[in-house]
């Protein structure tokens, strides 16, 4: 099969993941819809994608799992042959004090959120042709502040993680062409927590759109930011420019907690 331009997007079945994936097919991308135990909801993402005009397929994996990793990627290499977009968009959000989650938590999160992008680039690394591509990490507005947290200090800790393998892959992988950045939502619109006055957190006033991360994410795969590598772009309204933001107490009070969605 030969294709122009080959994306794949973890976690894209639904939410974020979903806005990414519509966005990239809308750019003109082949893409890989990555899900675990979202399959009805991957299958809705595909037919939307084809609805308007755009190529995919559907790919599963427990992207925890080293083994399974390289298993995606060899799916990747017998489908398309090829990788030009890599979007580590999967992540695990937990909640509460450092010492109370469980070994399984904790294990899960780091292999999740900080690992799982590491594994996933090693074993798609040759997929990428000679001309380079583009790796965007999802990251969490805020995590450049390098700020601590009693609320979701675990969460934070692996994203600050990421935010540092980001630039260190930026720099080992730029003599191939490989550029790799970070996008870091703020509060939006199907946050598993909401401020019951985002204005106090936010300076633009209002919830950010999946979308908006999405514009941004095509943004930084695209020609017009070919030369930017090993950044972090918050897509956030100003959310944590006021250091009140980080006081996790104040959060706490005022956040209406969702149902957790399933992964």
């Amino acid at each position: 099969m030969m294709l122009t331009k080959v994306a794949l997007v973890t976690g894209s079945a639904k939410r974020l993941g979903q806005a990414i994936a519509l966005r990239l097919a809308n750019e003109g991308f082949f893409v890989f819809i990555h899900h675990l135990s979202s399959a009805i909801d991957a299958e809705k993402t595909l037919v939307e994608i084809e609805r308007n005009g755009g190529q995919g397929s559907l790919i599963r994996g427990d992207i925890s799992k080293p083994k399974q990793c390289e298993v995606i990627a060899k799916q990747i290499r017998k489908k398309s042959g090829r990788l030009d977009v890599l979007v580590n968009n999967v992540g695990l959000y937990r909640t509460g004090s450092l010492l109370a989650l469980s070994e399984s938590d904790l294990t899960n999160l780091f292999y999740t959120n900080t690992l799982a992008p590491i594994w996933l680039l090693k074993y798609c690394l040759s997929l990428f042709g000679s001309k380079g591509g583009s790796v965007v990490n999802i990251g969490y507005s805020g995590v450049d502040a390098v700020s601590g947290s009693a609320h979701n200090g675990a969460y934070l800790a692996s994203k600050l993680a990421l935010l540092s393998l980001t630039k260190s892959l930026a720099l080992e992988l730029g003599p191939k062409g490989i550029r790799v950045n970070m996008v870091s939502p703020g509060i939006m619109s199907n946050s598993v927590e909401l401020p019951k006055k985002i204005s106090e957190y936010a300076p633009l006033g209002r919830l950010g759109q999946p979308k908006e991360v999405a514009d941004t994410v095509a943004w930084l795969t695209s020609q017009q930011s070919e030369y930017i590598t090993g950044i972090n772009v918050d897509v956030a309204g100003g959310y944590m420019l006021d250091l009140r933001a980080l006081d996790p107490k104040s959060l706490r009070r005022e956040i209406t907690k969702k149902k957790r969605p399933k992964t």
